[in-house]
């Protein structure tokens, strides 16, 4: 017999971690009602065929007695509280586990309930403002004995669940926006609430652009209408508007201290600052907006009052030399000059800068404009004109000469007088200058006494002490030359006796007064000893000319002696006489000596100078020797050889030989010389050989020798 058995196996169950099953009360008794059932779900995560059991104990739990009614509220019976899970199966609920689970009872945090925060707009009118959190929580948490934790969130949900806390500065994202509130005091509770934030736009005011002005009497302060910026306000609830000034913005928050006729202010510093607050009425939202108050002054200026110029032919003034003396600093300032007020104040009719004065005191009006703010001053002056002080023109100054260089010494100021004329010399200086420019300028005055050439011409500048004006004059500096009488020394020769002596300059004016009381250009002397002669010219300028006469004669030759063949050939000359003498041979620089050294062959002339100026003498030598060669090829030097002098030795005989002794020419004190051949045909380039029997003054002499011929 077959019968069916239906075998089932009833798994045990599967535990996940079971989390504490909080909730939370507002009293304070530590009692909660909890639905146990709520937990089935976490517990049996997926598991069918099983049910969940709670019991107050483990022993419940294993045998499955007294379980909690899970689908009424349950009161817990301490603070946390462990409850025993039993989860069996339905088909069979002896296939059982078990497990636990807490029960949490937290108390909501008691907070003070946020308001919601109207905020002014700023004055971009932006409707985005930033609010500091700090200040709502310490509003929510004001009073409240529990240590609070506040934080604030965009959204309920981020509120709820802790996440994207804002920071303690929030500017809103969208106007009007809600914010949500999380306060904690620490315990598994939370507290949710929230409050709005609303923008309320502020009235519409422009930027206001600084007041500026021109003050006129440069003390900074000038009278304002504040109320002209009120044209910056452009908000269309002109009838919920309300407009205050102040001086500080602390009074504009404060509402205190107005300034009660905006449109009639005088600024107490400059530049300034005072405030416009523009108020809505309805919303009580205000703009507070800064208004600049910036004074320009016209240019500084220096006040002289008057100018004061030196007067010129042409009545000429350069209006510019005023620019550097009205203002110190030219740079940025327009300046014009205008012949009243208000041609000034009009710009029109602008005078010349190359002005023409009219009178001595011409009333002129500067215009000095600051170029960057148009702001001017109108400045009165008189332009005095001084008169020029009398530069009369004195005598030329002369001086004689003193060293003959055309120059001398002049005092200039011997001129002072006759340049001052009837002037007070005490109300004038005068210096000299050696150009116009210089004494134009007053510059460079020349020291005196003054080293001045003839012609030269000395400028004299005349200035008024206490004007300064100037005239300039003139005059020449003559420097006379002196007479040119410079006797050197003079001698006495028998050749000149008398002597005759001149002073005499070629000028018809000049005048002589020699030592001997003589007057005339010359004078003889006839003895020895010191004379002088004063020369003076026609303007008085003298010179003393003072001479020695001494006495002398020329030199009287008593010998000449002459070293004849001695190579070199030398010449001696024995004088007497009273005067001092020099010895020239032919034209050689005279000498001292008598003895003159290495003298050539043939004829010179010997002078005898005497150095005092009598007549010299001069006596004519003959050097006799053989030449060292002779070239006869007719070019009409040296073509014969011949003993030189010998026509002046009567009776002299030279024989030539050639190298063997052989005679080839004889010649006599007569012969023009040997010509270099031999019985018509020519001797070759040799040395030849001389000897010669030389009679001179009664005395004979041989003399042997050798010379060469080349051609």
């Amino acid at each position: 017999v077959l019968e069916t058995i239906n075998i089932t196996i009833n798994s045990l169950p599967d535990f996940p971690d079971i989390t504490d099953y909080r909730i939370c009360e507002n009293d304070s008794d530590n009692i909660g009602d909890f639905i146990l059932s709520t937990k089935d779900d976490e517990i049996l995560n997926g598991q069918t065929g099983k049910e969940v059991l709670y019991f107050e104990s483990q022993v419940d739990a294993d045998l499955g007695n007294n379980p909690i009614d899970k689908f009424n509220a349950y009161q817990n019976t301490s603070n946390p509280q462990t409850i025993f899970v039993r989860v069996q199966n339905i088909s069979d609920p002896s296939c059982y586990g078990t497990s636990t689970m807490e029960l949490v009872l937290g108390t909501n945090p008691q907070y003070n309930e946020p308001v919601d925060i109207f905020r002014c707009d700023d004055a971009s009118n932006d409707t985005f403002e930033t609010i500091d959190l700090n200040l709502v929580a310490d509003d929510i948490t004001q009073g409240i004995a529990d240590n609070l934790t506040v934080t604030f969130y965009t959204t309920l949900e981020n509120a709820e669940n802790g996440t994207n806390p804002l920071g303690s500065q929030f500017t809103n994202t969208v106007n009007p926006q809600e914010i949500y509130v999380q306060i904690s005091n620490g315990t598994i509770c939370n507290s949710v609430t929230s409050f709005a934030l609303t923008v309320i736009p502020v009235p519409v005011v422009s930027t206001i652009e600084p007041f500026e002005t021109c003050d006129v009497d440069y003390d900074g302060i000038v009278n304002w209408d504040l109320t002209e910026a009120e044209i910056n306000i452009s908000d269309v609830r002109q009838d919920n508007i309300v407009v205050a000034y102040y001086e500080t913005v602390e009074d504009a928050e404060a509402e205190i201290n107005p300034i009660t006729t905006p449109e009639n202010f005088d600024n107490t510093t400059n530049p300034q600052t005072v405030y416009i607050k523009v108020t809505n009425t309805l919303s009580n939202c205000f703009l507070t907006l800064p208004i600049d108050l910036n004074v320009n002054l016209p240019p500084a200026f220096n006040d002289f009052q008057y100018y004061e110029i030196c007067d010129n032919d042409t009545n000429y003034f350069n209006l510019n030399e005023i620019n550097s003396v009205i203002v110190n600093d030219t740079n940025g300032v327009n300046i014009a000059y205008y012949p009243s007020n208000q041609d000034a104040l009009d710009e029109t009719n602008a005078l010349s800068m190359d002005y023409t004065y009219q009178t001595n005191n011409d009333l002129i009006h500067a215009r000095l404009t600051q170029v960057s703010t148009s702001c001017f001053y109108i400045y009165p002056f008189n332009l005095r004109v001084n008169p020029l002080p009398i530069a009369n023109t004195p005598p030329n100054m002369e001086l004689c000469d003193d060293d003959f260089d055309s120059v001398a010494l002049f005092n200039l100021e011997d001129q002072n007088p006759a340049i001052l004329g009837t002037q007070n010399a005490s109300d004038y200086t005068i210096t000299y200058h050696g150009s116009f420019d210089n004494a134009d300028l007053g510059t460079s005055a020349l020291t005196s006494p003054h080293a001045s050439s003839d012609g030269a011409i000395i400028y004299a500048r005349i200035e008024n002490n206490t004007t300064n004006c100037h005239s300039v004059t003139q005059f020449e500096t003559i420097v006379h030359p002196l007479p040119l009488t410079d006797i050197p020394q003079q001698t006495i020769c028998p050749e000149n006796f008398p002597l005759v002596v001149s002073a005499e300059t070629g000028f018809s004016g000049d005048t002589y007064l020699w030592s001997t009381n003589e007057t005339s250009p010359e004078i003889e002397i006839t003895a020895i000893g010191t004379y002088s002669v004063t020369v003076t010219t026609e303007f008085g300028c003298s010179v003393t000319s003072t001479f020695e006469v001494i006495e002398s004669e020329p030199a009287d030759i008593d010998v000449v002696e002459v070293i004849d063949f001695s190579d070199p050939n030398n010449i001696t000359i024995t004088v007497t006489g009273i005067g001092d003498y020099l010895y020239q041979l032919n034209d050689f620089e005279p000498q001292t000596s008598n003895l003159f050294e290495n003298v050539g062959l043939g004829y010179h002339t010997i002078t005898i100078i005497d150095v005092n100026g009598c007549s010299s003498v001069t006596r004519e030598v003959l050097v006799i020797d053989a030449p060292k060669f002779f070239t006869p090829n007719n070019d009409g030097d040296f073509d014969t050889w011949h003993i030189t002098g010998a026509e002046t030795l009567p009776g002299t005989v030279v024989n030539i030989f050639d190298r063997y002794g052989k005679l080839l020419k004889q010649l006599f004190h007569y012969s023009k010389g040997w010509d270099g051949t031999y019985n018509g045909h020519q001797m070759p380039v040799s040395d030849y050989w001389f000897s010669a029997e030389v009679r001179r003054n009664g005395v004979t002499f041989t003399v042997n020798g050798h010379f060469a011929l080349k051609r």
